[in-house]
C-alpha cells in the first residue's frame, strides 16, 4: 500500500507540474557564473589547466558578457556530466529524447584554431558509453556557428557528458570559443507519462546491461494486484534462482540478478503474473 501511495502522489505531481517550461539541464551554460578560485564552476578541466571566461569584445560573445575560452594549451578539453537519473522511468521506457544546442567559433587568424563538441550518454557508474555524438570539428571565424542534436537516450542512460574540445593551430592562445549551450529533456507529445507510473499492461523488459558481468538489472510492470514469480534458468532449463516470489501491487519494479559463481553462457529469465508469462534471454560473459 505504501508503494501505491507514492505512485498516486507522483501522478498528482505530474498532473500539477507546469508543462510549458523547458529547463536547461546544463549548469553555467554560457560561462557567466563568477569564477571560484580561478576555476569555471560546474565544469571540469580534463586537458589543459587554463580554461577561462573571455569577455565579449573581439570576438563578441553569442549571448551575455562572457564565453568559454580554452587558454593556452595546444589541446584543451572542458567537460560537464549532466545528471539525468531523475528521468530514469522515461529513459528506460525508450521514449526520452534530449535536445542539445550550442554555439562555437574561433578567432580570426590563418590557419585558424578548431573547436569541437562531443556528447556522450553514460550509465550509472559512467563506465559504459552507451552512445556518442560528435558534432564535428569547426573553424568558423566570421560568426557563431550553431550545432544541434536530438537523440533518443539509450536505455540505462544516467549521465550525459558535454565535452568542449579546442585545438591550437596558430599563435600562443588556443582560441576555440563556446557559448549558449543548452540540453533540454523532451518527450513526444503522444506519450502518456502517467502510464509509466500507473501501467496498463504486463511488461517484462530486457535486462540491462546485456551481456553482463557479474550483475544485471531486470525490470517489469504490473497493471493489477498479482502474485508474481521471476525465475532464472540455465540453457538446459534448470532453475538457477528465484528472484521474486511475492504478491505485487500495480507499479513498476526492478530486481538485480548477481551471477557470481556461475559460468559464462546463455541464461533465461521468466516472469509469471496471473495468466501472463514471458521469457527473455540474457548472456553472462566473464
Amino acid at each position: 500500500m505504501q508503494k501505491l501511495y507514492f505512485i498516486l502522489l507522483a501522478i498528482i505531481l505530474v498532473i500539477q507540474a507546469p508543462t510549458t517550461i523547458a529547463q536547461n539541464l546544463i549548469f553555467n551554460p554560457g560561462c557567466e557564473d563568477s569564477l571560484v578560485n580561478g576555476e569555471i564552476p560546474h565544469w571540469t578541466e580534463i586537458v589543459g589547466n587554463d580554461w577561462k571566461q573571455r569577455a565579449s569584445g573581439n570576438p563578441p560573445s553569442y549571448e551575455g558578457d562572457y564565453m568559454f575560452f580554452a587558454g593556452v594549451a595546444a589541446t584543451a578539453e572542458l567537460q560537464q556530466d549532466v545528471d539525468v537519473s531523475f528521468l530514469a522511468a522515461t529513459i528506460d521506457s525508450n521514449i526520452q529524447y534530449f535536445n542539445f544546442e550550442g554555439y562555437l567559433r574561433v578567432f580570426s587568424q590563418n590557419p585558424p584554431d578548431h573547436s569541437r563538441i562531443i556528447l556522450e550518454y553514460l550509465d550509472t557508474l559512467k563506465s559504459t558509453k552507451l552512445d556518442s555524438i560528435d558534432l564535428g570539428e569547426h573553424f568558423n571565424t566570421n560568426e557563431w556557428l550553431q550545432v544541434t542534436d536530438s537523440t533518443l537516450a539509450p536505455i540505462g542512460t544516467r549521465f550525459i557528458r558535454i565535452r568542449l574540445i579546442s585545438t591550437r593551430y596558430n599563435g600562443s592562445n588556443n582560441d576555440g570559443y563556446y557559448d549558449g549551450l543548452s540540453l533540454i529533456a523532451d518527450i513526444p507529445v503522444n506519450v502518456n507519462i502517467n502510464s509509466l507510473l500507473f501501467p496498463s499492461r504486463f511488461v517484462l523488459l530486457q535486462n540491462y546491461p546485456n551481456p553482463f558481468n557479474p550483475s544485471t538489472t531486470i525490470k517489469y510492470q504490473i497493471p493489477e494486484l498479482s502474485f508474481v514469480t521471476l525465475r532464472v534458468y540455465d540453457l538446459l532449463g534448470n532453475e538457477v534462482t528465484t528472484l521474486v516470489k511475492d504478491e505485487k501491487t500495480i507499479g513498476s519494479y526492478e530486481v538485480e540478478f548477481v551471477a557470481s559463481g556461475l559460468p559464462s553462457g546463455v541464461y533465461f529469465f521468466r516472469l509469471q503474473a496471473g495468466s501472463f508469462v514471458e521469457t527473455k534471454k540474457m548472456v553472462l560473459m566473464k
